[in-house]
């Protein structure tokens, strides 16, 4: 199964129409959609919604949830509508402030799927009313909440970019933290410097605590418009073929692993 983990929702005309066929020629399954409509400052979860119900097979649902403006209960009604993931970014304080922490358990309760923005994020002409400060997006507050919550499945987005370093270490620490590559660091970055960041195997002393691959903890992510989604996956396998991934992780990369975070692995 082939997954695309990280697709924001667009208000062009016809975009998820268009989005899902891209998606198809390219072999993917399906389409995780999430309801960041980042350039806004705004959600269009009630349209993510509408998509699922479009293309039920294709569209799983990941809801946009502002931290410090909505709480426990939206989580809850969000699972109820169907979405099986939440999407968080620009946050008011570091992901791991203790008063996000209600979010995170009932997210971990109810098994939803958790991204988050990491790294620098794109400007807005809102920037300054809504207080963005990346500094709050660094990968290791990830590694706290991990931590605090086990069965929590989180994907962390950008490999932390440009704080790579420590997105490699927490995710080797915690069996419960995965990221994914989208954004510019596959263009500026060579593919050894990915091996560098992903070195251990299911063997040796330094290695994940269930014994897995550094790459099975990496998913696929496009985040991009429909016309750059071609070039993002090429971008993912040319790096892996260039480190010599073998094609089982490769195909872990691609939507295994999602899959499985989802629900979706038989």
């Amino acid at each position: 199964m082939r997954i695309d983990a990280h697709v924001h929702y667009s208000t062009e005309e016809g975009y998820v129409d268009r989005l899902v066929e891209e998606e198809r020629r390219l072999g993917f399954d399906r389409v995780c959609l999430n309801g960041a409509v980042w350039s806004e400052h705004r959600d269009a979860n009630d349209e993510v919604a509408r998509a699922r119900e479009r293309y039920p097979d294709v569209i799983v649902g990941f809801g946009y949830f502002p931290l410090g403006e909505w709480g426990v209960e939206t989580v809850r009604e969000l699972r109820e509508q169907g979405f099986q993931g939440l999407k968080f970014i620009r946050p008011p304080a570091r992901y791991d402030d203790k008063v996000f922490y209600p979010v995170y358990e009932a997210a971990e309760e109810l098994g939803m799927v958790c991204l988050f923005h990491l790294g620098i994020v794109a400007r807005t002409p809102q920037d300054r009313e809504h207080d963005v400060n990346n500094e709050r997006h660094r990968p290791i507050y990830l590694d706290t909440i991990a931590r605090s919550f086990p069965s929590l499945k989180i994907v962390g987005a950008h490999l932390g970019n440009p704080w790579y370093d420590e997105a490699g270490m927490a995710c080797r620490w915690n069996p419960n933290l995965y990221f994914d590559l989208s954004g510019s660091s596959l263009k500026k970055r060579p593919p050894e410097f990915f091996k560098l960041i992903l070195w251990w195997t299911e063997t040796g002393q330094y290695r994940d605590p269930e014994g897995r691959h550094a790459w099975e903890k990496i998913v696929f992510g496009s985040d991009v418009g429909i016309e750059q989604i071609e070039d993002v996956m090429n971008d993912y396998q040319r790096t892996m073929e260039a480190i010599g991934l073998r094609q089982e992780l490769q195909q872990a990369v691609l939507g295994n692993t999602m899959a499985k975070l989802l629900g979706l692995a038989g």
